[in-house]
């Protein structure tokens, strides 16, 4: 009976150990020391439906930013262009998309303007 718990036991350890190497394995990290370093994604990336254009936007405390296209690849506004710029947050200092209030208006008279 001692034999049969003991090798129970020795199973299940090993398939534990076992599964931590598995879940480590295609980690996103790696560990240097005491730091954890964080890896790039090795996922492909989609291809960007971005565009730049040559048109402006202002706003109301005057500062003018670049207008970009961006083209829906998925969804209910799938085919549909809508625009955006890029703004930088002050409190955190990163850069984010601000979609245009009636940026699929803006983005169909850019586009007519363009042909």
């Amino acid at each position: 009976m001692k034999r049969i718990i003991i090798t129970i036991a020795i199973i299940v350890s090993a398939m534990s150990a076992a599964s931590a190497q598995d879940r480590t394995a295609g980690a996103s990290f790696t560990k240097d020391g005491k730091t954890f370093v964080q890896q790039k994604s090795a996922r492909a990336s989609r291809p960007s439906d971005d565009r730049a254009t040559a048109y402006t936007w202002k706003d109301s405390k005057g500062n003018e930013y670049p207008i970009y296209l961006h083209t829906y690849t998925r969804g209910e506004n799938a085919g549909k262009t809508t625009c955006y710029v890029l703004r930088t947050s002050k409190k955190t200092g990163k850069e984010y998309k601000y979609y245009l209030p009636d940026g699929i208006a803006i983005a169909e008279q850019i586009l007519k303007e363009s042909k």
